[in-house]
């Protein structure tokens, strides 16, 4: 890790370069496979998701030269998806196995929603490292500095996520899983950190 930079990342052209990391990242996850077969399609939500929450975000980053290679978002209280999302898409069932795409990345949402934090928290995510760049340390790198913030200002955090290997590399930052849901083909894991 000697030769990457972890920092905050705030220029428009350094958050641009973490959602597209993210992105990249995060395309072929348990989740997003269980919303579309096509990778494009899941590339696009993606971008399109992750780039809405740039605004008002934290955004802890690796780096190397100019170029971003590792990124931890997180927005504040009252950000989250369970939030922006209408109250009626927000008990949307399970779609029919022949819903598009788009029905499926609702419903995905609305799992989300419900299963969102009543207490007031900062919802990390997305958290990606770009691929061929994964498991040299830079998430975990990005993630101790969010988690260093929370810890100084009493923040508590929560996140999700769909990937089994996630749940240790999270529980070993501080978190614990709270709760936990299957979402079509996936299953995703809901977990709380407390400021320590």
């Amino acid at each position: 890790m000697d030769e990457f930079e972890v920092l905050w990342l705030s220029e428009i052209d350094q958050i641009s370069q973490a959602v597209g990391v993210a992105a990249r990242a995060l395309r072929d996850g348990p989740d997003t496979m269980a919303i579309s077969d096509d990778p494009l399609v899941r590339l696009e939500m993606l971008y399109s998701t992750f780039g809405g929450t740039r605004d008002g975000a934290r955004v802890a980053g690796v780096r190397r030269g100019g170029c971003i290679l590792g990124a931890a978002f997180a927005v504040e209280p009252g950000h989250c998806v369970g939030s922006r999302l209408p109250p009626d898409v927000r008990m949307l069932e399970a779609p029919p196995s022949d819903a598009s795409d788009a029905d499926r990345f609702l419903h995905l949402g609305s799992i989300l929603a419900i299963h969102d934090l009543d207490e007031p928290h900062w919802h990390v995510g997305p958290v990606g490292v770009e691929p061929g760049f994964q498991s040299m340390g830079m998430g975990r790198a990005a993630m101790r500095l969010l988690c260093e913030e929370f810890d100084q200002y009493r923040r508590v955090s929560w996140l999700e996520t769909a990937k089994p290997e996630n749940v240790s590399f999270y529980i070993n930052l501080g978190f614990e899983v709270i709760e936990e849901s299957p979402m079509l083909t996936s299953h995703l894991w809901f977990m709380r950190r407390e400021p320590q």
